[in-house]
């Protein structure tokens, strides 16, 4: 089913596409959350006595706990990976003595170790594992072609493939 015209992603704004615009730059990563997700509205939350319910931070904790996510330090740890300090952090200064919530650990991670220009060691790797089962999972998926496949896909420049190229093959840029 194709994708209604109002509701396509316009690509330019992510990729150069072509040289009639730059890509639209993305802010910095970091744990500051906008007023509205801080005070989302009845039409996300429903009918709800508990204030919290507001919050996207107060959501993101209760659910992290309910599912029983390990901390941002377990999971460097786990991948053997140097976690974040405490004044890294920043959480104690706030009387936060427990280690790091995995959401929060991840923004603060791209925040202090990349000035926000990208996710961390921790972040990153999720979402790179994420991709990678969901490829690996596709029995039609380059990693399930076998070693000899190659890409025959036209480049703008020989020998070099990029997002834009892609998006031009794709006919959606």
């Amino acid at each position: 089913m194709p994708v209604p015209h109002d509701r396509a992603v316009e690509w330019a704004y992510f990729f150069r596409v072509d040289d009639s615009r730059p890509p639209q730059a993305s802010k910095r990563i970091d744990t500051i959350l906008a007023h509205s997700l801080i005070d989302l509205p009845k039409s996300v939350v429903g009918e709800t006595a508990i204030p919290e319910d507001h919050s996207l931070a107060y959501r993101d904790l209760v659910r992290g706990e309910a599912l029983d996510l390990p901390s941002g330090e377990a999971l460097a740890r786990a991948m053997s990976v140097e976690p974040l300090n405490r004044d890294e952090v920043g959480l104690s200064k706030l009387g936060w003595k427990s280690e790091t919530p995995l959401w929060f650990y991840i923004l603060k991670e791209a925040e202090v170790r990349h000035h926000g220009e990208r996710l961390g060691d921790v972040g990153g790797r999720i979402v790179a594992e994420v991709l990678l089962g969901l490829i690996g999972g596709d029995p039609n998926s380059y990693l399930n072609a076998g070693s000899d496949w190659e890409p025959e896909l036209p480049g703008a420049q020989k020998g070099q493939f990029t997002m834009a190229d892609l998006l031009k093959f794709a006919r959606v840029a």
